[in-house]
């Protein structure tokens, strides 16, 4: 570890691991695209019609009790602090819970002034190809790297998505989509949020599925958008309490989080998780536990209860194939256990910070 990352670790202490306010990253998850559901009388109709003749009922998945690890006197173990090559381009950044950094996104969007066009300030995507980085040309409004196999998906800002081919070219799809598309776990196929269901996209051929869900979309809280569960056939969107009014001055309250098979979109299970699973990789490989958004980071929920295990202080989460939960920041990527409990603490390179992190396998 050089001087430089030495007293960036030590300023980052004496700050008291103060999470850094960061509208703009902000906006970028948002994408500029958040969307008020106001539910008309006609729209209260149609679910109550839902409600009486769905043909596939929801059932309440609960695990069975398990016995709570009790706690022991050894000492804890300290937590690994390790640091990203601050020299990077010309191979995979290696992150915490043998994950690697797949892209770079630009977070000023909404400025006139156009996206970066060098490693350091633009969007920059992992060739797989190569091993190498690659700072993309075009203009893109923002740019989600895969989570395996392929390289990317960029935005235009309005409708479309350009999936990046082998030889970095860009295929171009027109869909109507809301908030971030999501990549399927094994980089294969992309989710995307319509305003009456969702939309697979086949990654190699960009050919599109769509399917209607509109009982999920009546109940649907203001950041509406479906995840990939670990399997890669069922996904899962969350509902707000329709018996608690929504207000511009704070956040939906979520009653549930609803299953469907991605395949056909039917139905298949209600979750009694009262939050909305963060963007990418939310679910536990096992599904006792899901990241959920909260205010200032992400909270670990435990699926079988709806109780918080414990919060943490990043919004960029995702649980890793290993179990483990890695968490981005702007300065640091840490990786915790299922429960919270922080393991290790790597320094990511300077001019990382400001730009969103998507991060997949090797």
């Amino acid at each position: 570890m050089n001087l430089e990352q030495k007293v960036r670790i030590v300023v980052h202490d004496l700050a008291d691991r103060a999470p850094n306010p960061n509208d703009l990253a902000d906006v970028a998850r948002h994408r500029g695209r958040r969307i008020r559901r106001r539910r008309q009388a006609t729209t209260g109709v149609t679910v109550l019609v839902l409600a009486t003749t769905a043909v596939v009922p929801f059932v309440v998945m609960r695990e069975q009790k398990r016995d709570s690890p009790q706690p022991t006197a050894t000492t804890p173990s300290p937590v690994r602090t390790t640091a990203a090559p601050t020299a990077w381009g010309n191979v995979s950044v290696r992150l915490p819970g043998d994950m690697i950094v797949t892209a770079l996104s630009r977070n000023d969007v909404g400025v006139d002034a156009p996206a970066g066009r060098t490693l350091a300030t633009g969007n920059v995507v992992f060739d797989r190809t190569t091993n190498r980085y690659v700072a993309l040309r075009g203009d893109y409004y923002t740019v989600w790297g895969a989570t395996e196999k392929n390289t990317g998906v960029v935005s235009d800002g309005a409708n479309g998505l350009g999936i990046i081919r082998g030889d970095n070219s860009i295929k171009w799809i027109k869909v109507g989509y809301k908030l971030d598309p999501q990549w399927s776990p094994d980089g294969t196929r992309l989710l995307l949020s319509t305003l009456k269901g969702y939309a697979v996209v086949e990654a190699a051929t960009g050919r599109v599925t769509r399917h209607e869900t509109p009982e999920a979309i009546a109940a649907c809280p203001d950041d509406c958008f479906f995840t990939w569960q670990p399997d890669g056939r069922t996904i899962a969107i969350a509902q707000r309490d329709l018996s608690v009014a929504q207000s511009e001055e704070k956040a939906d309250t979520i009653k549930n989080v609803l299953v469907y098979n991605a395949g056909n979109g039917r139905p298949l299970a209600t979750v009694d998780v009262p939050g909305v699973p963060v963007s990418g990789s939310p679910w536990s490989p096992n599904l006792r536990r899901v990241l959920v958004q909260t205010t200032d980071g992400a909270a670990i929920m435990d699926t079988a209860t709806g109780k918080v295990v414990r919060n943490i202080p990043e919004r960029n989460a995702r649980f890793t194939p290993g179990g483990g939960v890695l968490g981005i920041g702007d300065e640091f990527a840490r990786l915790y256990d299922a429960d919270g409990k922080l393991y290790e603490e790597m320094l990511l390179p300077a001019d990382f910070s400001g730009r969103t992190i998507s991060a997949g396998l090797p």
